[in-house]
């Protein structure tokens, strides 16, 4: 008997979810209204919550399959679930009480719902074991890893892009933000400011990094491209030199890095327990957010051909890697799917 998954997020996109349901065979939602304004909250949750049990109703799925945050969105499925007697299982893109919420009143509020939601779930999913300990101490019963994961891409280094971008520099660096406070972008653009061979291109939404980037003077090198078309910000990824991800954020693994090495580009990021997890040492971790620090590392992969070839080769090997790991986790997560009549 073939079961009907329904994927499910509140949000207008999500890589994560794009590839697991695309992994299972599910029916993939976005569910989203007045997205991005804080202030109306309250009536996008309404909103939203008012959509997905139309969406429950109408689809009648057997696997709810609800990514969290917010946790609203599985929240929202329970009754349904618990009614119909169908299953729920969680995708916690991130523990959203830690994340964004850690502590106060509505941190602890928060907590309580995720609680809630992973104990009343048939499974939950992880993206590393952070969050999956978590889950754990937050009484989820049947916890699964799955790692995020790119395919390799077809797409070619790009010389015009290239020369487009790199203004006759030697180097080309990236590095992409969503617009996380904990981002560290000043320090990046520090950094290259003593490096006089390599152009950093910073991208990024404007929507969330304008303001910010207005503050930051850019200097020579540093160049802001906001948030570029798919075809040209692919060819993009592929003709750099260098991928940079800093951040004092300790928990989330930029799906850029997954990019990255998809395309065999060296990476320096920040020494993150769930990006360590991920990647061993096939990445070049800095201990701090510092510009000297960073600019060290820059000089370290960019200022060796040796060393450059090195690193290309590390996150070459491990993407090959993933593609096992992932599969093993695939079909471990089929698996449970299966056993859920």
């Amino acid at each position: 008997m073939n079961q009907k998954i329904l994927c499910l997020v509140w949000a207008p996109f999500s890589s994560r979810m794009d590839e697991l349901s695309h992994e299972i065979g599910g029916i993939r939602f976005n569910v989203t209204y007045l997205y991005g304004h804080k202030y109306l909250a309250p009536l996008r949750y309404s909103l939203l919550a008012f959509k997905t049990a139309y969406l429950l109703l109408k689809e009648r799925p057997d696997i709810v399959y609800a990514q969290n945050p917010p946790v609203f969105c599985p929240l929202v499925c329970i009754p349904y679930c618990k009614i119909w007697k169908k299953k729920l299982v969680v995708d916690h893109h991130a523990v959203w009480s830690i994340k964004t919420f850690h502590g106060g009143i509505l941190g602890r509020s928060l907590r309580r719902l995720e609680a809630f939601v992973s104990s009343h779930a048939y499974l939950n999913t992880a993206p590393h074991s952070l969050w999956g300990d978590e889950l754990k101490k937050l009484g989820a019963k049947d916890v699964l890893v799955v790692y995020d994961y790119v395919e390799s891409s077809n797409v070619q280094p790009d010389g015009d892009i290239r020369r487009k971008y790199s203004s006759n520099r030697a180097y080309l660096a990236l590095a992409p933000h969503g617009g996380h406070p904990l981002e560290r972008i000043e320090s990046l653009v520090e950094a290259a400011r003593h490096i006089d061979s390599m152009m950093l291109l910073l991208s990024g939404p404007e929507s969330k990094l304008r303001a910010r980037m207005d503050k930051i003077d850019l200097g020579d090198n540093a160049r802001y491209v906001g948030f570029l078309e798919r075809d040209e910000y692919e060819k993009l990824k592929a003709s750099v030199d260098l991928g940079l991800s800093i951040t004092d954020e300790p928990f989330t693994i930029s799906h850029t890095l997954l990019e990255f090495a998809s395309y065999s580009v060296p990476v320096i990021s920040s020494n993150q327990a769930a990006v360590r997890e991920l990647f061993g040492d096939s990445l070049l971790y800095v201990e701090s957010s510092e510009p000297s620090v960073v600019g060290k590392a820059i000089r370290t992969i960019l200022g060796d051909p040796e060393n450059l070839k090195l690193y290309k080769e590390k996150i070459k090997a491990k993407h090959k890697a993933m593609v096992e790991i992932r599969k093993d986790q695939i079909e471990k997560l089929k698996f449970k799917l299966a056993m859920a009549h």
